[in-house]
């Protein structure tokens, strides 16, 4: 989690509700740590100098902890630009919705469609 933190405060200072809400959009939704997680955490990081808490309250990256931020960011960025890699992605996310129970899955079955449409023309124009 402390990864996600300091990847999450990397474009700018957050509080410790923003930061929940970023962790819960970067996981889709699936995970949001708890206050009694998040909060200690972010002591914990303030101790180890990666983070400082403003006196506005919310939390910003100090030196040390860009650099490791960015050692992250720069990897996940680069990683995910690949072709390969946003294919394991899309298979990574299939995956994900195929383990959903139906009732999540079914309110987005016309957007569903929408997207085999769109793969299928891909594939088509792969064979052309």
């Amino acid at each position: 989690m402390k990864t996600w933190v300091l990847y999450t405060l990397n474009d700018h200072a957050k509080n410790g509700a923003e930061i929940m809400d970023s962790i819960e959009m970067m996981s889709y939704g699936s995970w949001r740590p708890s206050p009694g997680s998040i909060y200690p955490l972010l002591n914990k990081m303030v101790e180890e100098n990666l983070i400082r808490k403003r006196e506005d309250g919310r939390y910003e990256l100090v030196p040390e902890g860009y650099d490791q931020a960015n050692v992250f960011g720069e990897n996940w960025a680069s990683g995910s630009r690949s072709v390969g890699n946003i294919l394991t992605d899309i298979d990574s996310y299939l995956a994900y919705l195929e383990d959903l129970p139906k009732e999540k899955v079914s309110p987005y079955e016309e957007k569903l469609s929408r997207i085999m449409e769109r793969l299928g023309k891909l594939k088509d124009s792969l064979h052309k």
